[in-house]
């Protein structure tokens, strides 16, 4: 989330930067329930200290006299009064909460301005697009031609936008997950291990929560009024990348200076209702409802955090240039940037039975934004500071896999397995 102290003293430039990425702040009515919040708090205060004084004085009263009647009775109107004003302040609160967490993160000056993403910018092409003699494939006709991917039997025991795939396919998903993290944790990245259901703060901490609940899985539900002992480890949210759970597993913490830059890396499923898709792509290894990461994310002091976002970018194009795979580095415009960055880097990979550039990983710098809504930060001798957060996509994999389907396909239909994975793999064709 924003400064909200910043924001209340210069409004106009969060509203200049929300309009570039094409959000709307409505700020008459953050002043309005913002002043009713405080409103309702002060009256709660004054109305508690003279319950608070009133059920105090009891003791001194003989309970069977008028007065102590008279005490009583005030007691329960205060008692009744508060309730209704708690409830109404926890209303006006959840609007003003809802309404501040939705605010973005201010783009970065040297962002492009631009309203969708037929607005960013290709900054580099790297690796000439391969010549073929043939009329090259999509990677589903290939793998379907194979038996290596199944959508019909995929349907049958989940629903669309589900896979699943065979044999060599599924080998080589396994060891391009291996080849990354040792890469990363070469590069001194840490190996972490981390749920992929989690509690409704971890998904607020990181955004996804209010903003993108429509994409997300809840599990069990807690009911109104159910039993908490009954529901105590239920009411959990599968993740849609472990950006979540890395960044949430720190929330209220601060570390010293000299722990910094703190990075992990790990390998999960992720999760995505993908709301507002139907119909589209459904074919493709691209937007699917549960798919595969090796997801970075780092935790470094707000000066080296643009340092940082280079380190994570040249690690993604180090990846997949070792693959041989064409691709091109996008600058994110702000209307395509999303709510918690601030700036955001793209590789765009070369799809020839598509015809076209796919996206297939990226990376962004989201400075405190996270950071403060989780409240993880940092101590340098007296100075404390929430820490810069940033997350980037070191492998999707199904993204890859397709990506190198398509670039290493035959004229006879089979794929050739990029050098780099021979090693781990054993084969080079399949």
């Amino acid at each position: 989330m924003i400064d909200l102290k910043d924001f209340r003293t210069n409004p106009q430039k969060y509203i200049t930067w929300a309009v570039n990425k094409w959000h709307s702040i409505d700020w008459d009515l953050f002043t309005s329930l913002e002043f009713e919040v405080r409103s309702l708090k002060t009256q709660i205060d004054e109305l508690n200290w003279k319950r608070n004084k009133l059920s105090a004085s009891i003791q001194s009263l003989d309970k069977w006299s008028e007065e102590f009647q008279q005490v009583v009775k005030q007691v329960q109107e205060l008692k009744w009064t508060l309730s209704d004003l708690e409830e109404k302040h926890k209303i006006v609160d959840s609007e003003f909460t809802t309404l501040y967490y939705t605010i973005p993160s201010p783009a970065f000056d040297e962002v492009p301005v631009g309203k969708s993403d037929e607005e960013n910018i290709v900054l580099a092409e790297l690796w000439e697009k391969r010549d073929f003699w043939f009329e090259p494939k999509t990677h589903w006709e290939l793998l379907e031609a194979k038996g290596l991917l199944d959508q019909e039997r995929a349907v049958k025991i989940s629903w669309s936008r589900f896979q699943i795939v065979r044999w060599k396919f599924a080998q080589l998903q396994f060891w391009l997950i291996q080849r990354a993290i040792k890469k990363l944790t070469d590069k001194w990245f840490n190996l972490a291990l981390v749920p992929q259901l989690v509690l409704e703060h971890a998904m607020f901490a990181t955004w996804y929560l209010p903003n993108e609940g429509k994409n997300l899985y809840r599990v069990n539900p807690k009911l109104e009024g159910a039993d908490q002992e009954e529901w105590e480890e239920d009411d959990l949210w599968l993740i849609g990348t472990s950006e979540v759970p890395l960044i949430a597993q720190h929330a209220w913490e601060t570390f010293d200076a000299n722990e910094l830059p703190l990075r992990y890396v790990w390998f999960s499923s992720c999760y995505r209702r993908e709301a507002g898709t139907y119909g589209k792509d459904t074919k493709w290894l691209i937007r699917l409802h549960q798919f595969e990461k090796v997801e970075m994310v780092s935790f470094v002091p707000p000066e080296k955090s643009s340092e940082e976002h280079e380190l994570l970018r040249e690690i993604e194009e180090e990846i997949f240039t070792e693959l041989w795979v064409p691709f091109q580095r996008i600058d994110i415009c702000t209307g395509d940037l999303g709510a918690p960055a601030a700036k955001k880097y793209d590789l765009e990979a070369w799809f020839p039975g598509i015809g076209k550039y796919v996206e297939v990983t990226s990376t962004s710098n989201t400075t405190d934004f996270q950071t403060r809504r989780a409240q993880v930060k940092f101590k340098d001798g007296q100075t404390k500071d929430f820490v810069h957060s940033l997350n980037g996509t070191a492998v999707a994999l199904w993204r890859a896999l397709a990506a190198i389907v398509e670039n290493y396909q035959t004229e006879e239909g089979d794929i050739r397995v990029p050098e780099a994975l021979i090693p781990y793999v054993g084969f080079d064709v399949f």
